[in-house]
């Protein structure tokens, strides 16, 4: 199953706790940015959602 993959950069406060996740990535900025928009596995997703504290990041199934 395919998931889409969102982060919200202008609400990110760059706290870097999303980078423990290969998906996504500090840029210049000081704000996270996905680096991939449609994966496969959700389990490390699931673990840094839970963890932004602005709830910057959000996921569902992949519908094409």
């Amino acid at each position: 199953m395919a998931y889409n993959i969102k982060l919200d950069s202008d609400a990110c406060i760059g706290c870097v706790a999303c980078t423990r996740c290969e998906y996504f990535e500090m840029r210049l900025d000081m704000k996270a940015h996905a680096i991939q928009a449609v994966v496969d596995d959700i389990s490390c997703i699931q673990d840094v959602a839970e963890d932004c504290p602005v709830g910057a990041i959000t996921y569902r199934q992949y519908v094409s």
